[in-house]
């Protein structure tokens, strides 16, 4: 099985258990229908109902209007809306996503890099670990989390159901 077999493999039973089969299947056709209109690459089938997939490099990142040495991109669904929704971050070397909550659930799968993680408002107080290419973190909603590209650059993936926002526990971030 390939690494991305397995990514793919991890993250959709990390989702399943968060939020269940029916919710999933529910989700289905309005997800497949954000994928098209996302911009996302067709792999077979060349139809409306081809597979897609989302290959980092293509993703058409954007810089984080908040912070600075993060770029984010789009993925499948709308997170500002209700429904099911992946999307992209980057982060480069040396720079800390501030502590920050969502008011959903978030599921992260760290694609490359790794990835120092730790829970609570203030940074220097922080306990990091590291999550090397492939961990997947499941963060509650409203908990304060920190990310950092500590020892190098990293891209993530997040899922969650929105609508979604981001808080940031202080000025830190916006």
């Amino acid at each position: 099985m390939s690494m991305r077999n397995w990514m793919i493999g991890a993250a959709v039973a990390a989702v399943m258990a968060v939020f269940g089969a029916t919710a999933i299947a529910q989700q289905a056709a309005s997800t497949r229908e954000a994928a098209q209109d996302s911009g996302a690459k067709q792999e077979k089938g060349g139809s409306e109902k081809s597979v897609q997939v989302f290959l980092p490099p293509d993703l058409g990142w954007e810089d984080n209007p908040d912070v600075p040495g993060v770029q984010n991109a789009a993925g499948v669904g709308d997170p500002t809306k209700k429904g099911l929704y992946t999307s992209f971050g980057r982060i480069e070397e040396g720079v800390r996503f501030p502590a920050h909550t969502h008011p959903d659930a978030r599921i992260t799968t760290v694609l490359s890099g790794t990835m120092y993680y730790g829970v609570g408002e203030r940074p220097d107080r922080v306990e990091f670990e590291p999550y090397p290419a492939g961990a997947v973190i499941y963060t509650p909603p409203g908990t304060p989390h920190v990310m950092w590209a500590k020892s190098g650059e990293i891209v993530v993936q997040e899922s969650g159901y929105g609508p979604t926002d981001i808080e940031f526990a202080s000025d830190e971030g916006r």
